[in-house]
């Protein structure tokens, strides 16, 4: 659950996202900005190990939201400092009320979080966007699809979100490809260990999943992000 602030530690907070890292500070005043917290879900790796689906999910989404005009998307490195920093957790459903708290800490306007559950190769996401300033509940989002299609599932999920924004959609592009599971599963541990801050280990886990799947396009952007030099 999410541990309640002090009025101390929330002006702490405040000078930390009016920052020169905070994303809202140099984003024109018509371009929304959007936090997408790490969703609750877990998956199955080999030999009944468990990995956390839910960070997988919410990283895919900060690409997807990244690569679209009209929003800008707060980088996923600056969720995890501000949690660090603050020794703060974010740990199974997390409320409303906090999560619209997270949001402002970052100063966005909108923030995503939800959950991801996958069951004998089939996944759903619940996912909520709710407005930072006015708490109010701008779309809800049930998304079902094969686990193999995580990618089409998150996509579908940025174009629901940027209609109810009223933004314009991007352009034609291919339809996503399905992703193999085993690489949602090395993917899914790389993104938990860069968060870790085990940067070596998370790199073999996404040049895992890329060996797995090489048009995994956010395991590539991973290791353009990671790697000196950005080579791949």
């Amino acid at each position: 659950m999410f541990r309640s602030l002090t009025p101390p530690i929330l002006a702490v907070l405040a000078l930390s996202a009016a920052g020169p890292r905070a994303v809202s500070a140099q984003a024109p005043e018509d371009v929304p900005t959007v936090a997408v917290l790490d969703f609750t879900g877990f998956m199955m790796g080999e030999a009944g190990n468990s990995v956390n689906l839910g960070k997988a999910v919410s990283a895919m989404l900060i690409t997807e939201f990244s690569e679209r005009p009209g929003m800008r998307v707060i980088e996923r490195a600056r969720l995890q400092d501000l949690l660090t920093e603050q020794k703060l957790a974010l740990s199974g459903r997390i409320a409303e009320g906090s999560a619209v708290e997270v949001g402002q800490m970052l100063g966005a306007q909108y923030v995503l979080h939800g959950q991801v559950t996958n069951i004998a190769d089939r996944l759903r996401l619940d996912i909520r966007a709710v407005d930072v300033e006015t708490s109010e509940v701008v779309s809800v989002m049930k998304k079902m699809d094969g686990t193999s299609e995580l990618l089409a599932v998150i996509v579908a999920v940025a174009d629901e979100f940027a209609e109810a924004l009223s933004l314009t959609p991007p352009s034609a592009r291919p339809a996503p490809e399905p992703i193999p599971v085993r690489a949602t599963i090395e993917f899914s541990r790389a993104v938990d260990l860069e968060d870790r801050g085990q940067i070596e280990d998370a790199i073999n886990h996404y040049e895992a999943a890329l060996e797995i799947h090489p048009g995994h396009r956010d395991a590539r952007a991973a290791l353009r992000r990671l790697r000196p030099g950005g080579g791949l």
